[in-house]
């Protein structure tokens, strides 16, 4: 699977550069497609005259863009989906007003891979925007909250399932949020000790911002023998000339491969 922030900004600021990112991905090995930040419905239609390798599509359709910008798109069934709205959403009146707007939550996919069901959530929390991490920050509180929303469906998830949770959680590693997730959880991250950046800041001023803050997370079921493994993959139009032309997302994808034997 591969999970990506696309930078799909509303207004159709977004559009000829997406068109571009999803004809590349169209040609990915990746059986699933995560997608985050489709911020604006006429991006649907895109996606699914794009993605021509992917059957099967996920999202929730709002007013004016699908619920937390979330898509889901598989060359396997996604037997069963559905998108649940984190409870505290932060504030209109407020910085984050396009994090309420969109709805933040969790779009969740059920698919089986032989006889092993396997559970994905694609998600992305709000974000920070006074870079401060601290567990009384404003904006800690808020991701606090939808971090416990998760962990609470992780946990609801059957025993013998696979989980996956990926995405863009806005907070790095070392956070108390990072910690407290995977300690409630029993997720573990397979590229726990990779310090490269998930976000990539194109203005040279908001370099300070290249950590990583996307994560592919996984819940091994009991008994299982799973091997996992896990990169970090640089996203841009390589036919293109000029290095701006070549900017396709302002984050790294992540991707997982899961193996075992039935």
């Amino acid at each position: 699977m591969l999970s990506l922030n696309t930078f799909g900004l509303p207004f159709f600021l977004g559009l000829g550069r997406l068109a571009r990112l999803i004809r590349q991905l169209n040609h990915s090995a990746a059986q699933l497609l995560c997608f985050q930040e489709i911020q604006q419905n006429s991006y649907l239609s895109l996606l699914k005259r794009g993605l021509t390798a992917y059957t099967y599509h996920a999202f929730e359709r709002n007013r004016f863009a699908p619920k937390g910008g979330l898509y889901i798109a598989g060359r396997v069934p996604l037997q069963r989906s559905e998108f649940i709205p984190y409870q505290n959403r932060g504030r209109m009146v407020s910085l984050g007003v396009a994090d309420w707007a969109l709805n933040k939550g969790v779009l969740l996919s059920t698919i089986a891979v032989g006889a092993r069901r396997v559970i994905v959530m694609n998600t992305h929390l709000h974000a920070n925007y006074s870079g401060d991490w601290a567990p009384d920050g404003s904006y800690s509180k808020i991701q606090r909250d939808q971090t416990r929303h998760l962990a609470t469906l992780v946990n609801a998830q059957a025993a013998d399932a696979l989980v996956i949770v990926c995405g863009d959680f806005n907070f790095p590693r070392g956070a108390f949020l990072y910690d407290e997730l995977l300690r409630e959880t029993d997720l573990r991250d397979p590229l726990a000790d990779d310090t490269r950046p998930t976000y990539r800041p194109f203005l040279p001023s908001a370099r300070k911002w290249a950590i990583p803050i996307d994560f592919v997370l996984v819940r091994l079921p009991a008994r299982a023998d799973i091997l996992l493994q896990a990169d970090i993959q640089h996203i841009q139009d390589a036919q293109r000339a000029r290095p701006y032309q070549r900017f396709l997302t302002d984050h790294n994808a992540l991707t997982l491969q899961v193996t075992w034997r039935d």
